[in-house]
């Protein structure tokens, strides 16, 4: 088979947090290009939980915990209201491998606080040009619920 280019497979685990509740946290398993822009990770998250999308803020972040001081993806680690569209464009190969006990995180629609982690699972390898990606190879748990009977 022809290798077109590499791809990582990533975990994501959906972070209950405060207001929100899960009978079965979700996570899923995605393979993705190296080359697959932070804003097109978002976009595939959001299709994958069936989320409408593109209302709400969200951001990208590291840090220890779902919970922990953020360090933006910027050139010095914190937010202007400029960074959004760089965020959105950066490729994942510029941001893993990860520094040290920090975790990737999206953040999505401040005030729900939808909170993903994504970790990186293996090591890098060929894309098959037969393949469409992003690609969903797993998924467990229960897809949460974007809007409660109380939101709408």
């Amino acid at each position: 088979m022809e290798s077109k280019s590499n791809e990582y497979d990533f975990q994501i685990d959906h972070r209950v947090r405060r207001r929100q509740v899960s009978k079965c946290p979700l996570s899923f398993c995605d393979g993705g290009p190296v080359e697959l822009a932070l804003g097109g990770l978002a976009s595939y998250i959001l299709d994958t939980i069936d989320f409408e999308g593109g209302d709400h803020l969200d951001e990208f972040y590291l840090a220890n915990n779902n919970r922990g001081r953020k360090t933006f993806l910027t050139p010095d680690g914190e937010w202007s209201g400029d960074d959004d569209t760089h965020v959105m464009e950066m490729p994942l190969s510029a941001v893993f491998p990860t520094p040290k006990n920090k975790k990737l995180y999206y953040l999505y629609d401040f005030g729900a606080s939808w909170c993903f982690q994504i970790s990186k699972q293996g090591k890098q390898k060929d894309a098959l040009v037969s393949t469409e990606y992003p690609r969903l190879v797993s998924e467990h748990g229960v897809k949460p619920q974007e809007y409660g009977d109380d939101d709408m």
